[in-house]
């Protein structure tokens, strides 16, 4: 298993901009790290992304899901730190002891899941769902219909292994702590 923390693609990459950040901070792995991690996952590994981490999986791997909140900003959709209401798919090995209703905290750079249309979209499996409407609990939440429906956590079979993207930062310290068994659930697998 290897887990992506909530960093920017450029930054996994190693593209980031070097007067930003000192040497020894950088991170990144670039194309050939990519192309490792992908090579690891089709060959039976677990990849788990948190926020926009997902993004290096969106856009360098051949998966049939894309974030639906991708580009949109002010009151097309803003969620800065909010605590918004999920369903949980509570027959999910991912979702093993999670409540059929849930919450969590979504901080700005999070994801949100859809499922793209096509012969790979039976690869999909939605854990974490949020509601139609009266998404948020408490906090800020602007444009609801940008995310009503969707999925905020999604694992997609890819090759013999798996893609756990969780759309926001499960293992965040403002994170609720019900949310801690996504990511152990995950770690352990089947």
């Amino acid at each position: 298993m290897i887990i992506l923390p909530a960093d920017s693609k450029e930054g996994m990459l190693g593209r980031e901009d070097p007067g930003q950040t000192p040497p020894d901070y950088q991170s990144g792995f670039g194309e050939e790290g990519v192309e490792t991690l992908n090579a690891f996952v089709e060959n039976g590994g677990t990849l788990v992304t948190f926020a926009q981490a997902g993004q290096l999986v969106l856009d360098e791997f051949d998966v049939p899901v894309r974030d639906a909140v991708a580009g949109k900003w002010g009151n097309e959709f803003w969620a800065p730190g909010s605590t918004l209401k999920v369903k949980v798919d509570t027959s999910s090995r991912f979702a093993y002891g999670m409540p059929e209703d849930a919450l969590i905290a979504y901080l700005a750079g999070g994801q949100v899941y859809e499922t793209v249309a096509g012969a790979r979209s039976d690869d999909v499996e939605r854990v974490l769902t949020y509601p139609g409407r009266d998404i948020l609990q408490s906090g800020w939440l602007l444009g609801e219909e940008a995310i009503a429906e969707k999925a905020a956590m999604v694992s997609v079979d890819h090759g013999e292994g798996t893609i756990v993207m969780i759309g926001f930062r499960t293992q965040h310290r403002a994170q609720t702590h019900g949310t801690f068994k996504l990511l152990f659930n995950a770690l352990v697998g089947e």
